[in-house]
């Protein structure tokens, strides 16, 4: 009788996981199962649509990744590149954000949220592809660069890392193998489960959302600087945040903590190998004729009201190491980490560590 009523036991949880696995793959809140593979056959369309595109075109749950290494392997037709994290992705030439427009004619923006210094690589690796190489590339430097493994979601893109780490005859030593375990351990997360139940509870559920592209595009202009109903993807592939979040971050701008900032700060402050990785990455850059720049955004001034904390350590420390590289290899460096460099005031920023337009446009690229 414990065998049998073992047997049942086992076979009811074997079918209740198998249930939840198929509304997570089938529903796919995040976008990562079904949706995801929708979204790679559709990619090409959607970014030369939003090349094309006047205004740019709504994100609409699109995968930033996705769009950016899309994006990237169009980039035979730009002169600049950014490459990096979110940091960095509202610099555009369209909106001439800190005068960068005085380098480059055509810029193409491919920072992605949290991007790391394997992100970089995978850009990279795609833009090596390309018939053509732009002729400068801007390196945003974040507090957690100069490390690996800082961000998973790179990992979806494997293949393209590994691919740049052999072209530069580094040994390959098994990053990313985290993201493939997440996706699947992630099928049965109750989590991920419940958001899959809500949009089936509210009727949102589409299954062919990526098949048809139109209502993308913004139908009138829209003031950049205060947004528009959704966040949007501008055809240089730079962000504008939705009007609906600007207002939000501005309203809870006097609340950032003092001393706070320790997003990514954990740990050592930098790793040799990780600095290694990139100085092999701006010689390969250089072989190829290719100039290279470094950005660095500011924080917010609250994270300096405390003194010497963990984290101002920490920027202190890459940002020597940095200005290190730089002169090694005779790169130039545009803005800080520090608002008081920029003169970037508090009520210019989104949070502790995004800096709006306002401040942004204070680095200048024109020397």
């Amino acid at each position: 009788m414990y065998k049998k009523n073992l047997k049942i036991t086992i076979l009811l949880i074997g079918i209740l996981v198998t249930i939840i696995a198929s509304i997570n793959i089938f529903v796919d809140p995040g976008k990562i199962y079904l949706k995801k593979i929708v979204a790679q056959q559709k990619a090409n369309d959607y970014v030369d649509k939003l090349i094309k595109s006047k205004y740019g075109l709504f994100r609409n749950g699109w995968n930033e990744r996705l769009v950016k290494t899309t994006l990237a392997q169009k980039a035979s037709n730009y002169e600049c590149v950014i490459l990096g994290s979110s940091h960095i992705m509202q610099i555009s030439n369209i909106r001439k954000i800190g005068n960068i427009q005085k380098q480059c004619k055509s810029l193409i923006n491919l920072g992605v949220s949290g991007g790391s210094l394997e992100d970089i690589f995978v850009m990279s690796n795609i833009l090596f592809k390309n018939n053509k190489l732009p002729k400068k590339i801007f390196i945003d430097i974040d507090p957690w660069t100069l490390k690996l493994n800082m961000d998973s979601r790179y990992g979806a893109y494997k293949n393209e890392y590994i691919a740049m780490v052999q072209s530069l005859k580094i040994k390959y030593q098994g990053e990313g193998s985290s993201y493939r375990e997440k996706v699947l351990k992630n099928l049965i997360n109750w989590e991920y489960f419940y958001s899959s139940i809500k949009i089936l509870k509210e009727k949102k559920y589409k299954a062919f959302d990526y098949f048809n592209l139109r209502g993308y595009a913004p139908t009138k202009p829209y003031n950049y600087s205060e947004g528009s109903t959704g966040s949007i993807i501008l055809p240089d592939g730079a962000h504008i945040y939705s009007n609906s979040y600007l207002k939000k971050q501005k309203k809870n701008n006097p609340n950032i903590p003092l001393g706070k900032g320790n997003y990514k700060i954990k740990g050592k402050i930098y790793e040799e190998k990780a600095i290694l990785y990139l100085e092999k990455l701006i010689r390969f850059y250089q072989s190829q004729n290719v100039e290279v720049a470094f950005i660095l955004t500011p924080y917010h001034p609250n994270v300096f009201k405390k003194g010497e904390t963990k984290t101002v350590k920490h920027m202190k420390r890459i940002k020597n190491i940095i200005l290190d590289i730089a002169k090694k290899y005779n790169l130039k460096i545009y803005g800080s980490f520090f608002p008081k460099d920029l003169n970037c005031k508090e009520s210019e920023f989104l949070d502790f560590m995004h800096p709006t337009t306002d401040c942004l446009n204070k680095i200048n690229f024109s020397h």
